[in-house]
C-alpha cells in the first residue's frame, strides 16, 4: 500500500457512495468491523480473504481501490505477497487456482509449526 493511503481513502470512498457504513461493510463481507475501519486509516494491511471478501461485497477489482501491487513491501507476509502478486496478472479462474495452492501451503507450514 502506499505511503499516503490511497487504498484506506479509496475505500471509504466507495463504501459510502454505496451507502454502506463500516458496520454494514464488515458484517456482509464477514470480517470484524475493527478491520474496515483499521482499512480505511491505513494501519492493517488485509489478509488475501479479507481482501476478497470486501472487494467482492463493493463488486470491485484491486485497481479500482487504489491498491499499488507494484509497491508491497518486503516485509509482509508471504502468503500476503504472493496472493497479491497473482493478483496482479491472473485472471479469476487463476487466481482461485492459486488461492487455494496458498491456503494448502499456508496449512503445512502451520503444521510443521506445530510439530
Amino acid at each position: 500500500m502506499t505511503n499516503d493511503n490511497t487504498f484506506g481513502k479509496k475505500l471509504k470512498q466507495i463504501r459510502k457512495a454505496k451507502g454502506l457504513t463500516q458496520e454494514k461493510l464488515a458484517e456482509l463481507a464477514g470480517v470484524h468491523e475493527k478491520h474496515i475501519s483499521k482499512l480505511e486509516l491505513g494501519t492493517y494491511k488485509p489478509s488475501f480473504a479479507t481482501l476478497s471478501k470486501v472487494l467482492s461485497v463493493l463488486d470491485l477489482e484491486i485497481d479500482k481501490v487504489g491498491l499499488n501491487l507494484k509497491k508491497v513491501s518486503v516485509n509482509d507476509n508471504p502468503f500476503y505477497i504472493k496472493s497479491v502478486q497473482i493478483l496482479d496478472n491472473a485472471s479469476e479462474d487463476e487466481l482461485e487456482y492459486y488461492y487455494g495452492l496458498l491456503k494448502q501451503a499456508q496449512k503445512a507450514q502451520e503444521i510443521f509449526r506445530n510439530d
